[in-house]
């Protein structure tokens, strides 16, 4: 039983350190902010991506900016699944279609194709303007306050397909 829980126990030290490690190319992006949250998000056994959360005082408060979600995936994601999946999540969360069919098409334009070990960064400036960051190289911005909301809603709306996601980006124990 000691040898599991220790084995536990430098399991989950090791995978904060690389957590930790991984945010580091938002750090540059976002090196005034400070950490809200941060959590992981896995399908079917496969790990996918991790995400953290940053505001200027470390607490979220919604529309309250400026705000960064850093997000370092885990796995090759094509630039259309990133398109299709925030579709998907605009779509049940009940955007309006014509609102995020134009955002869509300037994403499409933003985004690249991600590779394990990418980080995209998505910075609100205090203004509601978001920036987008590969890698720390600056990608484009959308000067779209309702943008940078229904972007962020994504994992923080309270009807969020991933609840637990939420709970660990919001810095809540549970």
């Amino acid at each position: 039983m000691k040898t599991s829980t220790a084995i536990s126990t430098r399991i989950s030290i090791f995978s904060l350190l690389l957590m930790t490690l991984s945010f580091a190319a938002s750090a540059a992006v976002t090196p005034t902010l400070k950490n809200v949250g941060q959590g992981s998000m896995s399908w079917l056994f496969m790990d996918i991506y991790q995400v953290a959360l940053f505001s200027a005082d470390g607490s979220y408060q919604p529309g309250q900016y400026p705000q960064a979600l850093s997000i370092n995936y885990q796995r090759d994601i094509s630039k259309n699944a990133l398109l299709k999946a925030t579709r998907q999540q605009w779509q049940k969360l009940s955007v309006d279609k014509e609102l995020y069919s134009p955002w869509l098409q300037k994403l499409s334009k933003l985004w690249p194709e991600i590779k394990d070990g990418d980080n995209l960064t998505f910075l609100v400036a205090d203004n509601g303007h978001g920036n987008f960051y590969h890698n720390g190289t600056w990608l484009g911005r959308i000067d779209s306050p309702a943008f940078s909301e229904a972007f962020l809603s994504i994992w923080l709306s309270p009807r969020t397909s991933e609840p637990g996601l939420r709970r660990q980006l919001l810095g809540e124990r549970r």
